[in-house]
């Protein structure tokens, strides 16, 4: 097996023990869940929006009255295949062992979010570091730089939550890698594979097709020929909102609506204008993306500093290509930013940073730790370094907590909050006034073995000892991706230096 297979496999390693560990026993949102009921509903015939939730006041009023879910169709179109395995392997076992409905649903939507986070996990890492490849760094580099994605970046905590976003960053990262493949070779199959990914995108949620013209404009910009480009690109991009103007008439009898505008519609409140629920102050929202103690995207992902600060230093000795990325995305998070700046439910609510802007914040972390080993700069490594803890901290218990804590008062911040709750339950020392109304469930390690302990006690100490064996293997892993990545670069230095022996004769 060569380094490069080696790599790969141990990528596919790192990536099951990682969402291993961090899986709380669910989808650890109800956004998930939900899409997940919309797979069900186009594989088996069941209600898109179950009673227990209509009840609840979720979902839009569709044809003949039905009421339908108010997300795009991409995240369940991936849950599907999954959900049908799951069902086939998992489901006679679970009867076989004589389990209630409602603990099956429960073992099996465990399953399904382990599944489908191992996956996208999988190719996030794998198509990080072909990106970063493609791009003239190094193995290890590439290496260093998918790791720090993983583990220096939001992108852990929606690894942990299963929202959408890490399907996006996997998209987007195919994107990408065929982008550059059509810049090294001409082969239009690797732009027919980027137009797929961003159509894929687009059906999981409507403004990708901001991502989608950035991406295009990147290509062309990099020096391609537009027509024989858009030829490749544009039908599965085209065929994509075909499908998704085809979804709205099918659920809701409407082509030209969308259903964040027929949930504004059937749900403003009186005291809000026309246009709810994009009616939240502008500039607030615009501005908060970047300065507020709550969504702040320099706050929730440090490494975006690092990468500005390398970027401005450098920027002449920065590769053509690189530079232009780089700039793409930097528009994209300012269109991201003015596109959710109005969004009533500023920058996600209830979850770890803005997660509507973070899809570009993140494609610009990618950078920065391979830009760190290229240009040295001691001081920032301790901001890295710095990012791997906060993003530690916002898996071990949800953010459900400081979105409480600030409805009673305590608005120093989700960080500082973060900080502090974690102090106090590790100390057992938790202030009541601080954690009321919170369940025990939120204050209590996320992870699943420790949520079995609520509720199982006798298994969750075995449950302990095997997740904590996994936390081990996590340097383990890391270290062996880190020798087989130098042992690559070595070969290849070596090559190099024999194929310029070799033409020596030639030179001379």
């Amino acid at each position: 097996m060569t380094s490069s297979a080696r790599i790969t496999l141990l990528f596919i390693l790192l990536a099951v023990a990682v969402c291993a560990l961090l899986n709380p026993g669910n989808f650890g949102t109800v956004d998930t869940a939900r899409r997940w009921q919309v797979a069900r509903s186009i594989r088996l015939g069941e209600p898109a929006v179950t009673s227990d939730d209509a009840r609840q006041g979720f979902g839009i009023p569709g044809r003949n009255g039905v009421p339908q879910a108010w997300y795009g169709l991409g995240q369940s179109l991936l849950l599907i295949p999954i959900d049908a395995l799951v069902d086939v392997t998992a489901s006679p076992l679970l009867l076989r062992f004589g389990l209630d409905p409602i603990r099956r649903k429960q073992v099996a939507e465990l399953t399904v979010a382990f599944l489908m986070q191992t996956f996208l996990t999988a190719c996030v890492l794998l198509l990080a570091r072909r990106v970063l490849l493609t791009f003239g760094f190094g193995n290890t580099a590439a290496v260093a730089g998918t790791l720090a994605l993983l583990f220096s970046t939001t992108c852990l905590q929606y690894v942990q939550c299963a929202q959408e976003n890490e399907l996006l960053l996997a998209l987007a990262l195919a994107a990408l890698a065929g982008l550059r493949a059509w810049h090294r070779d001409g082969r239009g199959r690797w732009v027919l594979l980027a137009g797929i990914a961003c159509g894929f995108a687009i059906l999981v949620r409507l403004p990708s097709l901001l991502e989608t013209g950035v991406f295009a404009f990147f290509t062309v910009a990099a020096g391609t020929n537009p027509k024989r480009f858009l030829a490749w690109f544009a039908p599965p991009v085209v065929g994509a909102l075909l499908l998704d103007r085809w979804y709205q008439w099918h659920r809701f009898g409407e082509l030209f609506s969308t259903y964040i505008g027929m949930f504004g519609r059937l749900n403003r409140p009186l005291d809000q204008p026309a246009s709810f629920p994009f009616s939240y102050p502008f500039w607030k929202g615009f501005l908060g993306t970047f300065l507020s103690l709550d969504k702040s995207v320099l706050l929730f992902d440090p490494l975006l500093i690092v990468v500005l600060l390398l970027v401005v230093r450098n920027w002449v000795s920065l590769d053509r290509g690189l530079r232009l990325l780089l700039v793409c995305l930097t528009l994209l998070l300012v269109a991201y930013a003015a596109c959710y700046a109005r969004y009533y439910d500023f920058g996600g609510d209830v979850a770890w940073g803005h997660r509507f802007v973070l899809l570009p914040v993140q494609l610009l972390c990618l950078f920065a730790a391979p830009l760190l080993l290229r240009h040295r700069w001691p001081t920032l490594w301790a901001l890295l370094l710095a990012s791997v803890i906060l993003q530690a901290a916002s898996t071990v218990i949800p953010p459900n907590v400081e979105i409480i804590q600030r409805s009673t008062g305590f608005r120093q911040g989700v960080l500082w909050n973060r900080a502090v709750n974690i102090a106090q339950i590790a100390t057992n020392s938790e202030n009541p006034r601080r954690f009321a109304g919170i369940p025990i469930e939120w204050r209590t390690l996320t992870y699943f073995p420790f949520q079995l302990r609520l509720r199982f006690p006798r298994v969750a100490v075995w449950a302990i000892v095997g997740w904590a064996a996994l936390f081990l293997s996590l340097p383990v892993l890391i270290s062996a991706l880190w020798l087989q990545s130098s042992r690559q670069d070595s070969i290849e230095t070596g090559a190099s230096a024999g194929r310029a022996q070799v033409s020596l004769p030639v030179l001379f």
